[in-house]
């Protein structure tokens, strides 16, 4: 393996990961918004439950694609 590669795979993981943190963000922002219009629950408690929801959002996502992923490999 090259040194150009290994630091492509490098920046990849990186980017993929500051990807995966951004996707929470804004999954647990909009669950948020959505938590303090529609609820009547304290607001520490709407936002403990909007990061679970984009905890689980994320991986959700990610799982989805992957099998997308997969799908697609399979028909190649």
């Amino acid at each position: 393996m090259s040194r150009d590669t290994a630091m492509m795979e490098i920046l990849g993981s990186i980017l993929s990961r500051l990807v995966n943190v951004a996707l929470g963000i804004v999954i647990s922002i909009l669950a948020f918004v959505w938590l303090v219009e529609h609820t009547t629950l304290h607001m520490a408690l709407d936002a403990v439950l909007a990061i679970l929801i984009g905890v689980a959002g994320t991986f959700i996502i990610r799982f989805v694609f992957k099998m997308v992923m997969h799908l697609v490999s399979l028909f190649r």
